[in-house]
């Protein structure tokens, strides 16, 4: 065990010539003996390196290497597939040599291409870049919506449409008029409401989850712009406003999607429109957290464009 507990382990990666070539070229390949001796039985990259094996171990590198080889063997299966062309057209043994001669270059580049991608892929994932750049693909998506993002329509927005759907429900019972109009257009304004929260809430609260989560792995990692955005995100002052702000949006969603399906059951009547109204009321308190935790993701924003230039 090596002194940051990481483990000793040897990653195999073993896929082979047919995994993405086309049934016909399969068939081509196995009827040529002089052809199909040149492919391997097995494209094979072994390497040793020391991951935690919380995470890693040689069964689950074996399990995870292959997929992402697709690339490179869908590369052999096109040139080979060039090469099956050629040999319809070879009509002399020269021409067939040809034939033969570009399915080995075909083999030799993939045997190449498939080594420099599991080694370039297991020394990022040794040294912590890998998780770094997955983490790195989910929060440019993310934090691309953070300049885009008015905090003021997080919670305000949403509710208030919920909110004077309730009341027209309530105040059309309470005055004798036509129920039936009122319910048909709070179906139609729940819609606005749930849009609303989908576009602004829900584009906040993604924010929030991926600099959450991540915040404390970026922390750990070597890299040093990323370490210290990590270690922003990981404050007290930062990571209480993005954690509250995700449970509230939950909690609007809940609540939204309860009004929606029960003015869809035809449960809504004037009673429970007002109880609905004043539920809403005092949610309006929650926008407060979107205003104080959008405003910590727009702090970041700098910072995380730095990570991007480290993990370049």
């Amino acid at each position: 065990m090596a002194d940051d507990g990481n483990k000793k382990m040897t990653a195999v990666a073993e896929v082979t010539w047919r995994d993405e070539m086309r049934k016909d070229v399969i068939k081509w390949v196995q009827a040529e003996k002089d052809i199909l001796k040149l492919f391997p039985k097995k494209f094979v990259h072994s390497q040793k390196i020391e991951l935690n094996p919380a995470k890693w171990n040689e069964s689950k590198l074996k399990k995870a290497l292959p997929p992402t080889l697709r690339p490179e063997l869908k590369q052999l299966a096109n040139r080979v597939s060039d090469a099956m062309k050629l040999a319809e057209k070879a009509k002399s043994p020269k021409e067939h040599n040809k034939v033969i001669a570009a399915v080995k270059l075909a083999v030799t580049k993939a045997e190449s291409e498939i080594s420099e991608k599991c080694t370039t892929l297991l020394d990022e994932l040794e040294s912590g870049v890998a998780d770094a750049k997955t983490g790195l693909a989910m929060g440019k998506k993310a934090m691309a919506q953070v300049g885009k993002l008015d905090a003021t329509k997080v919670f305000s927005e949403p509710l208030e449409v919920a909110m004077k759907s309730a009341k027209v429900i309530h105040q059309a019972e309470t005055n004798g008029k036509d129920v039936s109009a009122a319910l048909d257009s709070a179906k139609k304004e729940i819609v606005v409401a749930l849009k609303s929260l989908n576009e602004t809430g829900k584009a906040a609260q993604n924010v929030a989850k991926y600099l959450a989560s991540n915040g404390k792995k970026m922390a750990d990692n070597p890299k040093g712009e990323v370490s210290a955005f990590g270690k922003k995100v990981m404050d007290k002052g930062v990571l209480g406003p993005l954690q509250v702000l995700d449970k509230n949006i939950d909690k609007l969603d809940a609540a939204l999607v309860s009004y929606a399906k029960d003015l869809k059951d035809g449960k809504i009547d004037g009673r429970l429109a007002k109880m609905k109204e004043s539920e809403f009321d005092k949610m309006k308190g929650l926008q407060k957290s979107a205003d104080i935790a959008v405003a910590k993701m727009k702090d970041l924003q700098d910072a995380f464009k730095k990570v991007q230039k480290d993990l370049k």
